[in-house]
């Protein structure tokens, strides 16, 4: 793990994917906006990120994975917004791969700054099996090597939702959540790795401080 982790962000859609809404690119718009605060929050805080998609282009899920390979993040994270037949479906979700899966922690941190950070909204989760986040194969979530989450940021097939994820106060609103997510998820790692050295050092006593 390097000093910082380095962040992959991957806008959903784009280009002649418009996302969840066929009819106009309002999903591919959504999270590109929040990609890109996103990564300046992250920057700001020296972290080295990057972004799979900083226009609007299309990008194929293979290319997203491949992009993941070959920077070889330390956590790679999928924006994304979602969309249903039901017009008053609402919420935000997040999801990870099937099983015990290493990108639990950050899923569960990033969530649970999102759900601090917006306590007025709706929150999906699953916690059939102890955790809160959503399973599913999806492509950038088994094919990436490193840990990745998917996040949903709400329904844009819902017309009150989709005008709240639409305005720009939300939008960095949503990127400060989850770069605060990710920091708390970063300082996880930390305490792991000084617990493993607390342990070593008690078990080798002379070793040097």
């Amino acid at each position: 793990m390097r000093k910082l982790p380095l962040i992959m962000i991957d806008p959903g859609h784009g280009g002649t994917d418009p996302g969840a809404t066929p009819e106009s690119p309002i999903e591919a718009g959504i999270n590109l906006a929040v990609a890109l605060h996103l990564r300046d929050i992250l920057e700001n805080q020296g972290f080295a990120v990057i972004v799979t998609r900083l226009v609007d282009r299309t990008l194929s899920l293979d290319e997203r994975v491949m992009l993941e390979h070959q920077f070889d993040s330390d956590l790679f994270i999928s924006l994304h917004c979602n969309a249903a037949a039901d017009p008053r479906a609402k919420g935000i979700e997040i999801w990870t791969a099937p099983g015990d899966s290493p990108a639990d922690p950050a899923a569960t941190e990033i969530f649970r700054a999102v759900s601090k950070a917006f306590p007025d909204r709706r929150l999906r989760t699953d916690y059939t099996d102890s955790d809160l986040d959503k399973e599913a194969r999806f492509r950038v979530l088994t094919g990436t090597l490193g840990p990745a989450v998917l996040l949903e940021m709400g329904f844009v097939s819902n017309a009150e939702e989709r005008a709240w994820l639409q305005s720009t106060a939300t939008q960095v609103h949503m990127a400060l959540a989850i770069a605060a997510g990710i920091l708390a998820w970063h300082r996880t790692l930390k305490d792991q790795a000084h617990a493993r050295i607390d342990d070593i050092r008690k078990s080798h006593p002379g070793a040097a401080c």
